[in-house]
């Protein structure tokens, strides 16, 4: 196959890259950061490199024609929650308008497949970026609505561990270095996974994909406090923290999965859920039902600290 993989230098794209040129696949990394591009992927087989910004439906068009893919993962984002608050006409720019860019290249060219990588902060927003994605979402549902031949879909994560920007290996280098690390509150969980992980619920999405779906992966919640204790634990030492409170935009607890999407959520794989679009001219597959609760992580704690240590590990190596 070739995919396509907006924002392809991000910690996601480098990683989904990696993964599937090892299958075989050939990928076309889209992104504006030359160096990276160059510094990730030079030299690597069945890997080509174009310069673009989604925010450029022209060249976005014309690469998507040139190139032809079989599929697109649209990983671009601007994700920084402080930096969305404060600057909310960028982020509808790259989320919502260069979201809806590529789902238009991928129409107009009649690509088999193109889904949006999201987040669990979509789900239920409360911050500038979180509603940007919830809208790019209903983008891709909508545009699945209206498609006679490309299938488009969502899929929701959480928080990776050892992604650029996590707070994890942040923490652990600022400790190594003697520093204290700032703490927003006790009280609070996060769900969290690997960046393999999040490799793997990508493409098990993009290959499952019927249309107008969004995917959730069945994921652990940690609180503040566990994690603490599992960073002390890794650092080797007491830890010397600042308790600063929540930033703005910033919600105590996550939501992957909200209560009011429950009558339309299904078991799509041990590992997934699906919600599926309220409106479709679509025939499904037949699934089960989804018969749980929502995912909001307060509800999905796990507070087996061996269990998160092991996994912090294994998300450092991988990243490495």
């Amino acid at each position: 196959m070739r995919i396509l993989i907006t924002g392809g230098t991000g910690s996601l794209g480098k990683a989904l890259t990696k993964y599937l040129v090892n299958l075989g696949n050939q990928v076309i990394i889209y992104s504006r950061d030359e160096a990276k591009q160059a510094l990730s992927f030079s030299g690597m087989r069945n890997v080509q490199c174009v310069i673009g910004d989604v925010r450029d439906f022209d060249r976005l068009n014309v690469v998507v024609k040139r190139s032809s893919p079989d599929a697109i993962i649209h990983a671009a984002a601007l994700k920084r929650i402080d930096d969305m608050e404060m600057q909310p006409e960028e982020c509808i720019k790259t989320n919502i308008s260069g979201s809806e860019n590529v789902a238009k290249a991928a129409l107009l060219n009649d690509i088999k497949k193109c889904i949006l990588v999201s987040t669990d902060k979509a789900c239920q927003p409360v911050n500038v970026y979180g509603s940007s994605k919830f809208m790019a979402e209903r983008i891709f549902t909508n545009y699945d609505y209206h498609s006679q031949q490309t299938i488009f879909s969502s899929v929701r994560y959480g928080n990776v561990i050892a992604s650029r920007g996590s707070f994890i290996p942040l923490w652990l280098s600022l400790l190594k270095e003697g520093k204290k690390i700032n703490v927003t509150s006790l009280d609070m969980t996060r769900f969290l996974f690997t960046l393999q992980d999040a490799v793997e619920t990508v493409v098990s999405s993009l290959e499952i994909s019927q249309g107008g779906e969004v995917f959730i992966p069945k994921l652990s919640s940690y609180n503040m406090n566990t994690i603490l204790k599992a960073i002390a634990k890794i650092h080797g030492s007491d830890l010397n923290f600042n308790m600063t409170g929540l930033r703005p935009g910033e919600k105590l607890h996550e939501d992957m999965l909200a209560k009011t999407e429950l009558p339309y959520t299904y078991i799509a794989t041990s590992n997934l859920l699906c919600v599926r679009p309220q409106y479709s001219k679509k025939e499904y597959i037949d699934m089960k039902k989804y018969e749980g609760k929502e995912f909001n992580s307060s509800l999905h704690v796990n507070d087996d600290l061996e269990n998160l240590i092991s996994l912090i590990e294994r998300g450092t190596l991988e990243a490495n």
